[in-house]
């Protein structure tokens, strides 16, 4: 379960922000990825994808794999992967780049720079994403992509074909597909940032309960609906900051409220050696915020609630190519004196 979202300061920056929530530990880290430097990127199952980017990228990686599931590049370009149960992805082409549906994140930062060149890649049919039926029930994906001109799309596989889909609220969470989350935003037309008015029935007075009697009947729980219903209007509610830094902080608050403590969604599973309970805990392991405008990677872990950024202006990603980057975690708070 992930949610993502895109919104605007008031002097034209574009933010991203997005949460990874994952019923096993991914020990995430950071992978860098410089451009013009040739890559052999290897996958759990043994899949590979030689390539060598155009730009250069950063993002989350899992369990030490060069496996992107979230990023940015230098051009300004954020994707990612969240999931999507009843995915099919295309067929193997032989005249065309075949990209494993796990190597897709990377092979759009380090190709790509604006939501258009993604949209010819799939449109033209020069890549192909592809995936085995047992790899779409294992892994099955759906991707939001963003760049540095605020252009939103999302690309879902369905029936083994690309679906591409404009993102006119820039908010994406799981299933159901993306056309019925939009329709599913009708139900909720009558939230307001505005408290209620009092009513008089009969001859008593009736008055809201309180401060938020706006927001009476935002749904509240973890399902991916009620999330994307959640992203949408409080996006949309929030006011405008006006610098990229404010706006940054803004997305951060947002995606509190999509937050997942680690117990409160449970799923029984098969016990095996690594899962002898055979509880699977769906948890929110870490969340980014993503300045397209200005190239920052914003990143907070489950296990601390301090943030950390990388600056792709200034990385040195000669050096540090093809590495993974650890995140602190552990300390709560920084020392205000001494």
């Amino acid at each position: 379960m992930c949610t993502d979202f895109l919104i605007q300061s008031g002097d034209g920056a574009w933010i991203n922000g997005r949460s990874m929530e994952f019923g096993m530990d991914l020990r995430t880290k950071l992978y860098v990825q410089a451009p013009k430097q040739r890559a052999v990127l290897k996958g759990v199952g043994g899949d590979e994808l030689e390539t060598t980017p155009d730009y250069g990228y950063v993002g989350t990686s899992s369990w030490d794999l060069p496996v992107v599931t979230d990023g940015l590049n230098t051009a300004g370009l954020s994707t990612g992967a969240l999931w999507l149960p009843g995915s099919e992805y295309q067929p193997p082409s032989l005249s065309h780049k075949n990209v494993f549906c796990a190597f897709f994140v990377n092979w759009m930062l380090g190709h790509c720079a604006t939501v258009a060149d993604v949209r010819h890649a799939l449109e033209s049919g020069s890549v192909h994403v592809i995936g085995s039926e047992w790899v779409a029930k294992a892994g099955p994906l759906h991707f939001p992509v963003h760049d540095a001109q605020g252009n939103s799309l999302v690309i879902e596989f369905l029936d083994g074909k690309p679906v591409i889909s404009n993102n006119p609220v820039a908010v994406l969470t799981n299933r159901p597909v993306f056309p019925w989350q939009l329709d599913n935003l009708r139900n909720y037309v009558n939230l307001s940032p505005w408290d209620k008015e009092n009513i008089t029935l009969g001859s008593l007075a009736v008055t809201p309960t309180g401060h938020g009697s706006g927001l009476d009947g935002l749904p509240g729980n973890a399902t991916p609906p009620s999330r994307f219903v959640r992203a949408a209007y409080l996006k949309q509610f929030a006011l405008q900051q006006k610098t990229a830094e404010e706006t940054a902080v803004l997305a951060f608050h947002l995606l509190n409220n999509v937050d997942i403590p680690l117990g409160t969604v449970r799923a029984k599973t098969q016990p095996t050696l690594l899962n002898p309970e055979g509880v699977e805990y769906d948890y929110t392991q870490w969340v980014v915020v993503k300045d397209l405008t200005h190239r920052l990677l914003n990143i907070r872990v489950y296990g601390s609630p301090l943030t950390w950024n990388v600056d792709l202006k200034s990385l040195d990603f000669a050096g540090l190519n093809g590495k993974q980057l650890p995140i602190p975690t552990g300390q709560v708070a920084l020392p205000l004196l001494g």
